[in-house]
């Protein structure tokens, strides 16, 4: 973590009134690295690059942007694949310097700055066989996947990770520092739990903790032919599963695994893992029952380290790729949604894109309704269609798949979209991102960010400021 604080502690800086980070500007050392994003298809020039060390360097960031009239980015992974983490011509305020973890092992409490990675909160936590339910990539900033949201791969058991929220302390619009929680400023803190970035730049979380050890995973792979058959077997498993199992498929071309003959490299199909997240003998009952119904001509059932499991997609989700993503949740995976996602899958160009089929519900459908900002507490399956190549000269080609699949998909969703799998360019975009919880939210962006500040996501105008760009 030590070596990671570096990145952002590199002097002193008089331009911003208030900061002792420092601000890299266009010809300074290390500009190119400093604008730098995780999807490379974003190559913005900001004015300023502002790496923080505390939340006093957040609040005087954010005061001087608004004396300037620069608009606001924030990053911390820098993970927006629509490339919200960078602007053109304003401020990235970088977070990176704000990523300790503190850990309460007996309170089962932790409070996590807003420039921590997910890799870095599950590593602190699983010292005492604790984890916060988050996503799969380790890299992956933990500020702007849990004010998403938050899904991951103990959500079915544990919920997302807004529901493991406790508190935020938060820099507002104004510069200004403050705490939300169930009981401070409670609508702003229903808000964050759901809403994005749009009311605030939050510099710690508190999170509830959670005993987790080793999950077992079975992964399989089935070519594409057989994919009607296994689909329809994640549904019917899906329906009655207990929480403790997640079963994931993915439509795309074999890549190189542990499990996996080199001979099936490549090849388009189905790679499923179903993962058991509760005590491990009943686990290996389960998992076996699974693997003799799916059949697989590759399977593997194993006992993988949790830490392990979360980092095994950093490489193929590595920075420097060019990405784009559509999706949204369907209720079942019926006959008619299966032949379109085989049909969408048959047409994918670079080995690295692929149609993901994620299982949700669980615990994330008890949580009631109206307790924080998320709106698609009820759907059963996520479906995520990320794109991502190397080749600038593919960028048509690949996100025209990627819509392709989406408008075939389309007919058989709930139409809406979980916040942090969306880009920049669906009609409608505030409804589909934030559905039925989308006024309120508007009237709290009112009360906190009347001037539309905060704008760099996927953004909710404030009410009464239809015109607010």
């Amino acid at each position: 973590m030590d070596e990671i604080l570096e990145v952002g502690d590199v002097g002193g800086s008089t331009d911003i009134r208030g900061f002792a980070g420092r601000a890299v500007a266009p010809g300074d050392a290390g500009y190119d690295e400093a604008r730098a994003i995780w999807n490379a298809m974003h190559d913005k020039r900001p004015a300023l690059v502002a790496y923080c060390r505390s939340t006093d360097d957040v609040a005087a960031a954010v005061r001087h942007a608004r004396e300037q009239g620069l608009e606001i980015a924030v990053r911390a992974g820098g993970h927006s694949l629509p490339g919200h983490s960078t602007c053109e011509g304003g401020i990235v305020i970088d977070l990176r310097g704000l990523n300790s973890i503190e850990v309460d092992p007996e309170g089962r409490r932790t409070w996590v700055g807003g420039g921590a990675l997910l890799g870095e909160l599950d590593a602190a936590l699983q010292e005492h066989g604790l984890v916060v339910p988050a996503g799969v990539v380790s890299h992956t900033g933990v500020a702007g996947l849990t004010l998403g949201g938050g899904v991951g791969r103990q959500m079915r058991r544990l919920g997302l990770t807004i529901d493991s929220l406790r508190a935020v302390e938060l820099v507002t619009a104004e510069g200004e520092v403050v705490r939300a929680d169930a009981d401070t400023n409670p609508d702003l803190f229903w808000a964050l739990r759901g809403g994005g970035g749009n009311f605030g730049i939050v510099t710690e979380f508190e999170f509830e903790a959670h005993a987790m050890g080793d999950l077992l995973v079975l992964a399989t792979f089935h070519p594409i032919e057989e994919a009607e058959r296994v689909l329809a077997l994640a549904q019917e498993i899906g329906a009655t599963a207990p929480d403790e199992l997640l079963w994931t498929s993915f439509l795309r071309r074999a890549q190189p695994q542990v499990w996996l003959p080199d001979e099936w490299v490549g090849t388009l199909g189905v790679v499923s893992l179903i993962e058991w997240s509760g005590e491990l003998e009943e686990g290996r009952r389960v998992l076996g029952e699974i693997a003799d119904r799916v059949a697989a001509p590759v399977a593997s059932i194993a006992q993988v380290p949790f830490l392990m499991i979360q980092t095994a997609g950093d490489e193929l989700f590595g920075p420097g790729k060019r990405s784009y993503v559509k999706a949204g949740y369907v209720d079942a995976l019926d006959r008619p949604a299966i032949e379109a996602l085989i049909e969408a899958a048959a047409a994918v160009g670079s080995e690295f894109s692929q149609i993901e089929v994620l299982a949700v519900g669980g615990a994330i459908a008890r949580v009631d309704p109206d307790a924080t900002a998320f709106p698609h507490r009820d759907a059963a399956w996520l479906i995520n269609v990320p794109a991502s190549w190397v080749d600038a000269a593919e960028d048509e080609r690949e996100i025209e798949w990627a819509r392709r699949v989406y408008r075939a998909l389309e007919p058989h969703m709930t139409g809406g979209a979980y916040v942090n799998f969306m880009g920049d360019d669906e009609e409608d975009r505030e409804a589909t991102a934030y559905g039925a919880t989308l006024e309120r939210l508007r009237r709290v962006k009112a009360e906190w960010d009347p001037d539309n500040v905060f704008r760099r996501n996927q953004n909710i105008v404030p009410a009464g400021a239809e015109g607010v760009a």
